[in-house]
C-alpha cells in the first residue's frame, strides 16, 4: 500500500515537472525566436544527447497534451501558433529520444489572384518522424506548403516539393 502511494506521488511530481518545464520553455521561446536566427535557434533547441525514455508513448502523449493545454490558453505570450507548438514539441520530443525533424514551409494564401504582385504567402511549421507528418490535424493541408527549411536537414524534404510554384 505504501509503495502505491509513493508511486502516485512520483508520477504526480514527474507530470508537474514536465508541465512546468514546458510552461517555462513556452515563456522564453518568444524572446529566442525574436533575437536568434533560425539555424542558431534550432541548434540551441536540439538536445545533444537523446536518451530513449522508458515510458516513451506515455511521455509523448503528456508532452503533446501539456503543450496544447498551455498554448490553447491564448493569453499574452502563450498563444497557439504552429511555430511555437512545433518548436516546443520538437525540443521535448527530441529530449525523449525521438528522431523528430521540424519543417517550415510557405504557400500562397487561399485568395488567389492572377497578379503575382498581389499574392500573399503564409507560412507553416510542422514535424516529421520517419518521413511522415505527425501531430497535425490536417495532413493534406500541410502537404500544400513548399518546404523552405528543415532541421536537421535531410533530402527527405524534396518529397514535399511537388508543386511547381514560381516566387
Amino acid at each position: 500500500m505504501l509503495s502505491n502511494k509513493f508511486q502516485m506521488h512520483i508520477n504526480f511530481l514527474e507530470k508537474l515537472c514536465l508541465l512546468t518545464s514546458i510552461f517555462l520553455f513556452a515563456t522564453v521561446l518568444p524572446a529566442l525566436i525574436r533575437f536568434l536566427s533560425l539555424p542558431r535557434l534550432m541548434q540551441l533547441l536540439t538536445p545533444e544527447h537523446n536518451k530513449i525514455h522508458k515510458n516513451l508513448e506515455l511521455q509523448k502523449l503528456r508532452i503533446v497534451q501539456f503543450t496544447d493545454y498551455i498554448l490553447n490558453r491564448n493569453f499574452f505570450i502563450w498563444k497557439k501558433t504552429c511555430l511555437k507548438r512545433s518548436l516546443i514539441l520538437y525540443h521535448f520530443l527530441r529530449k525523449l529520444g525521438l528522431n523528430i525533424q521540424i519543417c517550415f514551409g510557405v504557400r500562397y494564401k487561399k485568395h488567389y489572384t492572377y497578379d503575382l504582385a498581389e499574392k500573399d504567402i503564409e507560412g507553416h511549421a510542422w514535424l516529421l518522424w520517419n518521413d511522415a507528418i505527425v501531430l497535425e490535424d490536417d495532413i493534406k493541408a500541410v502537404k500544400t506548403y513548399i518546404v523552405t527549411y528543415c532541421y536537421p536537414d535531410t533530402q527527405q524534404r524534396l518529397k514535399f516539393n511537388k508543386l511547381n510554384v514560381i516566387f
